[in-house]
């Protein structure tokens, strides 16, 4: 009688006793069959149950037939900070595991009926739209399940926004570049203006200049990047040269043509080289047969300075003798047309003549920046003969070749 009583006593402080009246296991006491041991003091040591009893628990939750959340509890229970809270008395437990000895069990539909509410550990795990709401009690460890919640749907997603309209493409520049002049001598200033270039979207950034010789190399390149975008340059060889230029936009774009497609320029030798040949006939009598070579100086299209040294050869009359000539004489050209006046010196064994001299021609073959052949009519007297003019003046003519 005495062992009966003695078993009734232990099943009392038993963690589970059945109620008959609503088909629930209630529980007065916790640590009796605890699922793990020591009791749980941290998050640490629940992790450290979860690593090491996973056999276990998985067994318990295939008996709650809820194996298929086993991985998402371990996996919560090992990355997430569980709950702390209280439990308290009338509490109910879905399931709850515990072991009787080393043999894991469950018991369902467990109630807590202690006299206190008990520390634990509440862990919430999301599986298939629904969210498992674990507690976990501090003193045994046994695993416990609270409760299943159905997640609302997830909100729809909301429509992409529609894409920005693309920007309208960059429009290249309109350009418009004058050159001038276009024909100058070396050393004189070449003027590109793209001050009326334009940009229907935006302004004119830059302007680039390249100037190309003869042979295509390029001899200057020029980038100008401040309104009014108005440059100068010059050449100091003569010849043709291409100018190219191109203005950019403040996007980049660049527009060359039509308004700025290549320019041919002229650029003129200031210096060329002129030799001539002439008849000069002196009433005294005496014939003279001048021929000479000097340097012409041109300084602009009109106006030019002739340096020329030669000899004079007496092919008729007696006057005078072979003579050395030097000659300085300022010229103006119009067209093809030129006159000229100067001063010169004629010196031979007879006598040393300062000449005033007067001369004009016409350009017949070639141009003016080029090779050419002219032909001119020349007269000459000394200073102190103008009084003789008639005697002693020397006129004639002859033909001027300049290279």
């Amino acid at each position: 009688m005495k062992q009966v009583v003695r078993c009734w006593m232990a099943l009392m402080v038993f963690v589970f006793v059945a109620s008959g009246a609503y088909g629930e296991t209630v529980i007065h006491k916790l640590g009796v069959r605890p699922f793990w041991k020591p009791p749980l003091k941290s998050v640490t040591e629940f992790r450290t149950m979860i690593q090491k009893s996973l056999p276990d628990l998985k067994k318990g939750f295939e008996m709650a037939n809820a194996l298929d959340v086993f991985e998402v509890f371990v996996n919560q229970g090992m990355s997430s900070t569980p709950e702390e809270i209280l439990v308290q008395p009338g509490s109910k437990l879905q399931w709850m595991i515990f072991k009787d000895g080393k043999k894991v069990k469950l018991v369902r539909d467990a109630v807590w009926k202690g006299k206190e509410p008990f520390k634990a550990y509440r862990l919430k795990a999301e599986h298939q739209g629904k969210q498992y709401v674990f507690v976990i009690p501090w003193d045994c460890g046994n695993v416990s399940l609270e409760q299943v919640v159905v997640l609302p749907p997830p909100p729809a997603p909301k429509p992409a926004p529609a894409p920005a309209p693309a920007p309208p493409a960059n429009q290249s520049p309109t350009c418009h570049v004058t050159i001038s002049p276009e024909t100058v001598f070396t050393g004189e200033s070449i003027v590109v203006d793209a001050s009326k270039s334009s940009d229907s979207d935006g302004s004119i950034a830059s302007m680039q200049i390249q100037v190309k010789d003869a042979d295509n190399r390029t001899v200057q390149d020029l980038k100008v990047d401040k309104p009014p975008f108005v440059q100068s340059f010059s050449l100091n060889k003569g010849g043709n040269y291409t100018v190219h230029v191109t203005v950019t936009d403040n996007k980049g774009a660049s527009s060359s043509q039509p308004g700025c497609a290549a320019k041919t320029v002229r650029v003129n030798s200031r210096g060329r080289f002129t030799a001539d040949a002439a008849v000069l006939y002196q009433d005294d009598p005496a014939t003279f047969l001048p021929v000479r070579i000097g340097y012409e100086w041109r300084f602009n299209n009109r106006f030019s300075l002739l340096g020329m040294v030669g000899m004079a050869d007496v092919i008729h009359g007696n006057d005078d003798s072979f003579s050395v000539l030097g000659d300085l004489t300022a010229l103006y050209r119009y067209n093809r047309f030129f006159v000229g006046t100067g001063v010169g010196l004629w010196h031979s064994d007879r006598n040393d003549r300062f000449d005033f001299i007067l001369n004009t021609g016409y350009m017949f073959w070639g141009d003016p920046n080029d090779t050419n052949l002219s032909v001119f009519v020349e007269g000459r007297s000394a200073f102190d003969e103008f009084n003789d003019l008639e005697k002693y003046g020397r006129i004639g003519g002859g033909l001027r070749l300049q290279f």
